[in-house]
């Protein structure tokens, strides 16, 4: 109790005065003496007999004060000679603010978070830290604070919530003579320290600064070494004002930062911190095993010894850490008596031991009210069974983290794995078990956890779910939002992420049985440790790409990754577009170059030759080089063939299908032929949605493909026998294949975008809609075979070199409007619609595959034919397993069916 001493005092003085009365009185006058003298021997009596009383009344509230509080020295009694936490007997409390209210439904514990300023009225057990600290300030040369201690000591926490909430409050103004400070926004240096100081800057100074963007104040920084200063003494409002910067993990300095950025930085700090006018205190964090970076910087190295003062923060005291359990207890009205003694044995060995007092305070909490709402009790008192039952301060950790990660993959698929190598990318890997945080932009973070297919939108998911932004169970109260992962940053394109802290990372010892080191958490520890080769790989990835990329001639095909760092590489998840995705694709063609090569010494010269020349497929000598593409392709070396479409746009009002020339409709009813020129016209329908169709006609290539990779499935379907042509089978388009063959390689198609998508034929209404282009001219270009001359088309009498003779290639001739490729002439096209000689409903409706009964409409004509089955009208109809070598098909693909 702060008072005690006082009464002790007073007691003495008594005892002293009447002890002492006969000596001092007599220095009064003999009429003073006389006249009062009967008086001060009364008052001198009773002073004597008051003393003891008061003397023993303050021994006894000294006795009941030590009784009230926890006795940690006999808990611990070698607890001064514990590696982790160090007993401060010195240390004194901070009486609480009784002012303070705490809202009972929430918890008065952050668990793993760090302290931020919002929490500094929930900070606790470092009072005497932070007087230590902040006493530098008195030296008046001083304007650097650097808090130096091991990574889980909690410095930025004391920065946060101890150190910038007392200058705030004024407590530097009696040591500085400045009476109004402006906190500017904490940073992080990263890979772009100026980047994050003119973002701290722009965001602190908003009002002052609204014309100017972050770039600018980026540019400026880096124009002028002097630019801080000068901008911080513009931005003081009056010589009374100090302007206070944290910077966090300054280690990040050395560790991310380019040797330019790291020079810059440095200037513009050591620059202000030496200008008169500018009035910078800087405030910076640094772990121990990282003071050798100082060397790095040339100005702030040469201000270190005289105006830097350096404060070492421990591990937190036994009595700082009980106060911290018990004072935010008090003021939230908790019963923490059952933990409390527990916790404390559990932590005394523990470095980083307030965040893991912290989480399990939390947890407890969390089965508090959740046994609140089941029993409808009003208990206040933390459960030493359940903490004891859970495993102290490491079981409660572990448990809710690897029930986070179970739940995950309930949700999503392979997600625990996936939220592993998230948490694996965000380790900076250290041989002794020392681990540390390594920040990564958003966008790449939902890269690593979106899996092998990189579905960032899964990996933003794992990511929100790791936060805690997204609970997996709103109703589950026993982990609460667990947040192992936090985001940095306001813009949210701009934002970083990074673990919380590195206690779920780090060695909490060796196994007294293996010598191996343990993890706090252990199954993100043996993770970490199974893959530690990780971040090797990605550097000599980074270092391999980056040499590569300088390369000319023979030499870029030489610097290839080879096979084994190929292998090594694989697990690594890239930026699609990045240097180093592109050089592990370079790599992949030149490993399977090489394979291919191998493999032909190997014997697939004559496989090859069997294959190609089995009787029935018709293929030429140059299809063996159109095998290996397809086992390429099988092998994702190479793309595999698939359509390329290109989108429909709905209709703008009812539209018809059929001739709309009325002179040619006159002629064919007159001959009596009109059913193949579709006359008459269909009743107006409406195109409601946009959709999708091939942009050429289905190629050889593509349907061959199909049919070698469904070789060896239950029924496997046949290579059409070769077009009509004269060389290069796979760019001409498919021939030879009937409505049910189409249909199947549809179906097997949607599979392929894993029914992404809806594949099918496109019905009458649809083909012609999409033929005619918005033109109800005869041809999709005008009204003659030829447009000014230039041959539009291949039929017999288009003017084309195929003629009456082959199938052209599916890049022949112009598009139309829309971009579809050979809609009149080349091949007839199936479409879904069942035929009728007159339009009766049918050509809009999609006939389903198991009704094989009855013709199918074809539409486009073919090289075989003449002109007038060019025409955008023009119509035939085939029963559905009919093969023949002018009618193939192109495909129609809906939008996105999920």
């Amino acid at each position: 109790m702060k008072k005690m001493p006082l009464i002790f005092i007073l007691a003495t003085l008594l005892l002293l005065i009447y002890f002492t009365h006969d000596y001092w009185v007599q220095y009064f006058s003999p009429e003073f003496r006389k006249q009062y003298g009967d008086l001060v021997e009364f008052i001198a009596n009773t002073v004597g007999a008051i003393a003891p009383t008061i003397t023993l009344f303050a021994w006894f509230l000294s006795e009941k004060d030590k009784e009230t509080r926890t006795d940690t020295s006999a808990l611990h009694p070698d607890s001064n000679h514990k590696q982790g936490i160090s007993a401060d007997i010195h240390y004194e409390a901070t009486p609480i603010d009784e002012t303070i209210e705490i809202d009972q439904s929430q918890s008065p514990y952050l668990g793993l978070s760090a302290f931020k300023q919002k929490d500094s009225d929930l900070f606790f057990g470092r009072q005497r830290e932070i007087k230590e600290a902040l006493a530098a300030f008195n030296d008046k040369t001083c304007r650097w604070l650097q808090i130096e201690g091991n990574s889980g000591a909690g410095k930025s926490s004391l920065v946060n919530a101890g150190l910038l909430p007392a200058i705030q409050d004024g407590k530097l103004t009696r040591a500085t003579g400045y009476q109004h400070w402006k906190i500017i926004k904490p940073i992080m240096p990263g890979e772009t320290p100026l980047r994050r100081l003119a973002e701290a800057l722009k965001h602190s100074f908003e009002d002052k600064l609204a014309q100017r963007s972050t770039l600018e104040l980026q540019k400026e920084l880096e124009a002028d070494e002097r630019s801080l200063a000068y901008m911080l003494n513009d931005l003081k409002d009056d010589d009374n004002t100090a302007f206070v910067l944290f910077v966090d993990q300054f280690e990040e300095l050395f560790t991310f930062a380019g040797k330019q950025e790291k020079l810059d930085f440095d200037k513009q700090l050591a620059n202000a911190l030496q200008d008169k006018d500018c009035p910078l205190f800087l405030i910076s964090t640094v772990r121990i095993d990282f003071l050798e970076g100082f060397e790095q910087l040339p100005k702030l190295s040469e201000l270190y010894n005289q105006h830097c003062k350096r404060y070492l923060l421990k591990t937190i005291s036994l009595e700082g850490l009980q106060e911290a359990i018990e004072k935010p207890a008090q003021m939230a009205g908790l019963d923490v008596s059952e933990v409390t003694t527990a916790i404390l044995q559990d932590a005394q060995d523990e470095v980083g031991a307030l965040p893991l007092v912290e989480n399990a305070l939390q947890v407890l909490w969390q089965e508090l009210y959740k046994q609140r709402e089941i029993n409808q009790s009003k208990s206040n008192k933390l459960s030493g069974e359940f903490y004891l039952q859970k495993g102290g301060l490491v079981g409660l950790l572990e448990a809710q983290a690897d029930k986070l990660l179970n739940d995950i993959d309930k949700k999503i698929p392979k997600g625990k794995h996936a939220a592993l190598e998230l948490l694996l990318e965000l380790t900076r890997i250290n041989d002794e078990g020392r681990h540390t945080r390594s920040n990564i932009p958003i966008g790449r973070a939902c890269l690593i956890a979106g899996g092998k297919k990189a579905d960032k939108q899964q990996g933003m998911k794992i990511i929100d779910y790791l936060t805690g932004r997204q609970a997996i169970d709103e109703h589950d109260k026993t982990t609460g939002r667990l947040r192992l992962l936090t985001t940095l940053g306001e813009k949210e394109q701009e934002q970083q992420v990074s673990i919380i802290h590195e206690t779920l990372i780090r060695a909490r010892g060796k196994d007294k049985t293996t010598g191996k080191l343990v993890g706090y958490w252990k199954t993100l520890y043996d993770y970490i440790e199974k893959n530690r080769d990780r971040g090797f790989y990605i550097d000599q990835l980074a270092r391999q790409a980056e040499t590569w990329s300088i390369c000319k001639g023979l030499a870029r095909w030489r610097k290839l990754a080879s096979w084994r760092d190929l292998k090594n590489y694989k697990a690594l998840r890239l930026e699609k577009d990045c240097l180093e995705a592109i050089f592990k694709r370079r790599s992949q063609i030149k490993a399977g170059v090489y394979a291919s090569l191998l493999a032909i010494v190997l014997g697939f010269v004559g496989e090859s030759y069997w294959w190609t020349a089995q009787k029935g497929h018709g293929f030429s000598i140059d299809y063996m080089i159109m095998l290996q593409r397809f086992r390429l392709m099988e092998w994702r070396v190479m793309d595999e063939p698939l359509p390329e479409v290109v989108r429909i746009p709905a209709s703008k009002k009812p539209f018809q299908i059929g001739e709309y020339n009325e002179d040619f409709i006159q002629e064919k009813k007159n001959t009596g032929n009109a059913q193949n020129a579709g006359i008459p016209r269909s009743e107006a329908v409406e195109i409601k949605q946009d959709f999708y169709m091939g942009k050429y006609e289905v190629s050889y290539e593509q349907y061959d493909y199909y049919v070698w990779s469904q070789r060896n499935s239950e029924n496997p379907p046949e290579y059409p026998t070769s077009p009509p042509s004269e060389t290069q089978r796979w760019e001409r388009a498919v021939v030879q294949v009937s409505w049910i063959d189409a249909n199947r390689y549809l179906q097997w198609l949607s599979k392929k975008y894993n029914d992404k998508y809806l594949f099918r034929l496109p019905t009458e209404v649809e083909w012609e809609y999409a033929a005619r282009a918005g033109k109800f001219t005869v041809y999709p270009w005008g009204d003659t075979i030829q447009k000014e001359g230039q041959v539009m088309a291949n039929c017999n009498g288009c003017g084309s070199e195929w003629d009456h003779k082959f199938v052209a290639p599916i890049k022949s001739f112009s598009p139309n409007q829309f971009g579809l490729y050979n809609t009149a002439g080349n091949v007839w096209e199936w479409t879904s619609s069942r035929w009728s000689p007159e339009f009766n409903g049918s050509e809009n409706v999609e006939t389903p595959m198991g009704d094989q009964s009855g013709q199918r409409v074809i539409r486009g004509g073919s090289w075989f034919l003449y002109s007038d089955w060019l025409r955008s009208s023009a119509r035939d109809g085939f029963y559905p397993d009919i093969r023949y070598d002018s009618v193939g098909f192109r495909i129609y693909r809906s939008a996105r069916t999920n």
